[in-house]
């Protein structure tokens, strides 16, 4: 499936942030395709820094999904949100990951 990014993720997203959250969508999907559940075309990703450690809140509302992920990326990051939303085309399907303000 084709992956858009917008402006926003290109200049504020590192490439490898990109390439966990863009993992952490699939992986989702194949858990909900294996679970016989509608995949929801949504997912928010939150991020959070503990104990010098980022981590990566993943949500969906239907079905209500949520996980904490540690992400593999140390340094400090200038946004708090990215959202990937899957586009259902009657002959294409694609996903475009932006910023909350880019919504």
């Amino acid at each position: 499936m084709t992956h858009y990014i917008t402006r926003g993720i290109a200049s504020h997203l590192p490439g490898s942030m990109q390439r966990q959250l863009w993992s952490l969508v699939h992986q989702r999907e194949k858990e909900q395709n294996k679970e016989a559940q509608k995949s929801d075309y949504f997912h928010i990703f939150e991020f959070d820094i503990h104990h010098h450690q980022l981590y990566i809140e993943h949500k969906q509302e239907c079905p209500e999904y949520i996980k904490v992920h540690k992400a593999n990326y140390s340094k400090t990051m200038m946004i708090d949100k990215v959202y990937v939303i899957r586009e259902d085309d009657v002959d294409l399907s694609y996903y475009v990951m932006l910023l909350p303000e880019e919504y």
